[in-house]
């Protein structure tokens, strides 16, 4: 048996905000329906906002008669509340037994706006197996790699300490079973590919600073809080976030050895110039920005010991691949959002059999 999941960011912001002279909404979202859903088990989301329009409850009705018999969404705002929901949705083939969310602390930028946080859902795929699955999507910069005492790259930091306690909150005695898999999927908004350095072609293959930092926090080292509050005395020994660490696995960077591009990506014309892959949807400051922001991680893996007689998932990185939703007909978009989604199977070993 194969769990196929998919994370993206669909680009489905509420009516009348758009970088161009259309984001195509309509027409996107009735693509995503007709040629997306069937293709996985697990779809989650995000941008895919309710605020304003109906495009999120018809998405679910039509999810629904495809057979996604579970959902689970950021909680809807009201008009005057002051700010929008956070967008996330996660659909599901399967049981979701348990749910829960929340709500980071206000952003900046336009994501002040926005109720950004984490959908948590507790999912049964065989008696025997449960995905717990955390959906996020974190404070975004406005630029492709920002310096990491940037103040948008400092809430991010705060965000994801917020969600690695909401992880321990749901799944801190599930970490060393081989039968339940633990996954953090979405747009996080870190740049997990490094500057390109032409003088060093290996450089492409690393980390970036930033991504560093995230998994810091993730794995529960934690970073030094003069991050967080410059003002703090030299001596300080506080840290962002401190607890057992644990082992996370980058699915997409194992499968491509490096950060794949999936966000602004390129193209190169006849001159050797470099040119924006999409144009339709996305800003011209992000036009190649060459970013790496959206990710699948897993937080437990199958414990290295023999699981002879045990149910367990396994990951097939093999098939853990951007998802680039570049639209083949005739339609007035050239791709399905401004970012690439991003999926992987679990295969799903049943001891029984």
């Amino acid at each position: 048996m194969e769990v196929r999941l998919l994370t993206f960011n669909l680009f489905m912001r509420p009516p009348l905000v758009k970088n161009n002279a259309s984001d195509h909404k309509e027409a996107r979202l009735a693509y995503f329906i007709k040629h997306c859903l069937h293709k996985y088990d697990i779809i989650c989301l995000q941008e895919m906002f309710a605020f304003g329009s109906s495009r999120r409850a018809r998405l679910l009705e039509a999810a629904f008669k495809a057979g996604f018999n579970y959902s689970w969404a950021s909680p809807a705002k009201r008009l005057l509340s002051g700010s929008i929901d956070g967008g996330l949705i996660i659909l599901c083939r399967f049981p979701i037994r348990s749910r829960d969310f929340i709500v980071y602390p206000v952003g900046v930028h336009s994501d002040r706006f926005s109720d950004k946080g984490a959908l948590y859902a507790r999912i049964e795929v065989t008696p025997m197996h449960t995905i717990h699955l955390f959906v996020t999507h974190t404070q975004a910069s406005y630029m492709s790699s920002p310096p990491v005492t940037e103040p948008s790259a400092i809430i991010r930091y705060q965000q994801l300490a917020t969600l690695r306690k909401f992880i321990n909150k749901h799944v801190s005695k599930s970490m060393r079973k081989p039968n339940e898999a633990i996954l953090v999927v979405g747009d996080l908004n870190v740049n997990g590919r490094p500057p390109y350095d032409p003088a060093n072609p290996a450089s492409a293959t690393g980390d970036s600073n930033e991504y560093k930092l995230m998994m810091k926090i993730l794995r529960g080292e934690g970073i030094d809080a003069k991050l967080i509050d410059p003002g703090l005395p030299d001596a300080t020994e506080h840290m962002i976030f401190v607890d057992s660490t644990l082992h996370i696995r980058d699915l997409l960077k194992e499968s491509y050895y490096h950060h794949p591009v999936t966000f602004g990506d390129i193209t190169v014309d006849e001159n050797g110039h470099l040119q924006p892959r999409e144009t339709v949807l996305a800003a011209k400051h992000d036009y190649c920005a060459m970013a790496s922001l959206d990710y699948i991680l897993s937080i437990n893996e199958k414990p290295k010991r023999d699981v002879t007689g045990e149910a367990h998932f396994v990951y097939d990185v093999d098939r853990t691949k951007i998802e680039e939703f570049f639209v083949k007909e005739d339609y007035p978009f050239t791709q399905l959002s401004d970012h690439y989604g991003a999926s992987t199977v679990l295969k799903v070993v049943d001891a029984n059999k």
